[in-house]
């Protein structure tokens, strides 16, 4: 890219890379494009940028989102007819970039931009080499208050967010309670006696999971409460 290029739209275009759970990797692309009264050669560079990035790559699964400052067919509603020839450039520009590049376009049921008489949808979701379930891009009603646009969000398949299993949990006994550990090294082969028939040693099935848990925890507790009862009986000895 030519470096005068890059200075026009840095701060307009940026792509990150992520990986799902799932190891499905995707390339988000956020773009804020040149108004239609800008020079036209803004737009263009920012397109013709965009589609050099997305076409050199092949067979990457693409989601861009952002305020293409266009309008799809459709997208643009009581505008006066025939439509400006700034606007009508810009929405033109749209097509071409869509035709180009085979990309898919999710058109909103819902204007993001409202002028004094009119509304157009100027943030837009589109996609490459991926294409996200019905009713899952739509903007949000609340406009931030210092901005004229709406935001829009975008919720990607369950499928490639599976939840994970949940981690088995148990609560561990308080060791340091009340237990002298000075008085456990003396008397260690004492406990061991005590716990000897209580503890189940080798197992004659394999537990798992929450079993296993509960099993671990109930022999802790065993250890514990054995160590204790030896430190009461030497307390009350020595009374």
């Amino acid at each position: 890219m030519e470096s005068d290029i890059r200075k026009e739209i840095e701060g307009r275009l940026s792509i990150t890379q992520a990986q799902t759970p799932t190891g499905t990797t995707f390339q988000f692309m956020n773009i804020y494009q040149f108004t239609a009264a800008n020079p036209m050669g803004q737009k263009t560079d920012m397109w013709t940028t965009t589609e050099n990035w997305i076409n050199k790559p092949k067979n990457n699964r693409i989601i861009m989102q952002g305020d293409l400052n266009c309008a799809h067919l459709g997208c643009r509603w009581d505008y006066a007819q025939p439509l400006n020839k700034d606007l009508g450039t810009a929405d033109n520009k749209l097509e071409h970039f869509l035709n180009s590049t085979g990309g898919h376009f999710y058109a909103q049921q819902e204007h993001t931009w409202k002028g004094k008489e009119c509304r157009a949808a100027l943030e837009d979701v589109l996609t490459w080499n991926y294409h996200l379930p019905p009713q899952t891009t739509k903007p949000n009603p609340k406009s931030h208050k210092k901005f004229d646009h709406c935001q829009i969000w975008t919720q990607l398949p369950h499928l490639d967010f599976p939840k994970r299993a949940n981690t088995v949990r148990t609560t561990q006994p308080d060791f340091s309670q009340r237990i002298d550990t000075v008085f456990f090294k003396r008397h260690v082969d004492d406990w061991k006696v005590r716990i000897k028939t209580q503890i189940q040693g080798d197992w004659d099935e394999n537990p798992k999971g929450q079993v296993l848990a509960d099993l671990i925890h109930k022999e802790q507790k065993i250890l514990a409460k054995e160590v204790r009862l030896l430190q009461d009986k030497a307390w009350k000895a020595r009374r």
